[in-house]
């Protein structure tokens, strides 16, 4: 076969490895989009509906969801920047590309599939190793926020099962965030290095750029961390509000975040993500009947709102890319 055949039959064989991807993604996410509308309480929704004074609830959680995005763009594009000088415009581009392949995924392996797909060849070292210490940095807002409010809400639940007051628990967190701080570089360091060694990959350019990444920069990502956890937790809060009986919003805030922090040890696809969440606010919120459909509700409404809605121009960016 000649060169130009040869380049013919390797475009034709990407094109339709792509197209094949595509129809996969899109089925997924159609999957999903049905186990949401078989799991929707739809006489409780139409009875939230019906309650005009709600809707406040409801539109404060959509203007939360772009905010959401933003900031976790803002996040990664801080630690990538120790890497590759991205704007922010490519940087949030790339972040909904991620959303859109994380729809049909266990947590964050799509997303940074769907943001490698923005970079060039020569770049993908630098997504994926600033995307992982992005979650690293999400570890500081759980650490900081989820752990005292799991303590709080669940405390009795802790106390049962290991027998020690709940509150002598309370400096695990710190300790862990002291811990991370100063083993957390050498690690990845010499990881990196015997990757590099392990798969005779030329990591130089990397190494260079994880030496870059001072204690400051990932302060302030973990910040924005922080912050996005808040308007995550605080959009939950109110489609609790939308759906169902108030609730006390401190408590009930830190007994999402403790749910979260719980959830995000469990490497686990999207929908099933979804039950155990519902399941922990159940547990937390009790299951008599108004309270437990708005959990349900709540939960279903929060994963199409953050994921799945996003993941329409995410997918949109990705046939545009492609």
């Amino acid at each position: 076969m000649s060169d130009s055949a040869d380049k013919i039959f390797r475009g034709r064989v990407a094109t339709w490895s792509w197209r094949l991807l595509t129809v996969l993604v899109l089925g997924v996410f159609a999957w999903q989009f049905y186990r949401i509308a078989r799991q929707i309480d739809w006489p409780v929704f139409a009875a939230a509906l019906a309650r005009p004074e709600r809707y406040r609830y409801l539109l404060l959680a959509l203007l939360l969801m772009p905010l959401n995005w933003v900031l976790e763009a803002r996040k990664w594009q801080i630690l990538l920047n120790a890497f590759l000088p991205w704007t922010y415009a490519r940087t949030l581009r790339a972040t909904l590309a991620g959303v859109a392949l994380s729809a049909a995924t266990p947590n964050r392996i799509g997303e940074i599939g769907g943001r490698m797909m923005y970079a060039t060849a020569a770049e993908r070292g630098a997504v994926v190793t600033s995307s992982l210490l992005g979650s690293a940095c999400q570890w500081i807002a759980f650490l900081l926020l989820a752990w005292p409010g799991l303590l709080w809400t669940a405390g009795h639940l802790i106390a049962e099962r290991t027998g020690w007051p709940a509150w002598y628990l309370a400096p695990v967190g710190p300790s862990a965030l002291i811990v991370g701080a100063l083993l957390g570089k050498p690690a990845l360091l010499r990881g990196l290095a015997y990757t590099g060694k392990w798969f005779k990959l030329d990591v130089g350019e990397l190494r260079r750029g994880l030496e870059g990444v001072k204690s400051g920069l990932i302060v302030r990502a973990g910040a924005y961390a922080s912050l996005r956890f808040i308007v995550y937790c605080t959009q939950l809060y109110v489609l609790l509000c939308f759906f169902g009986p108030a609730l006390p919003l401190a408590p009930t805030l830190a007994g999402i975040m403790g749910i979260y922090l719980v959830q995000a040890g469990l490497p686990l696809p999207p929908g099933v993500n979804l039950v155990t969440r519902t399941e922990l606010g159940l547990l937390l919120w009790g299951d008599a009947p108004d309270t437990a459909a708005a959990t349900v509700m709540a939960f279903t409404a929060l994963f199409a709102l953050n994921v799945l809605l996003p993941a329409l121009p995410g997918y949109w960016l990705l046939a545009r890319k492609k």
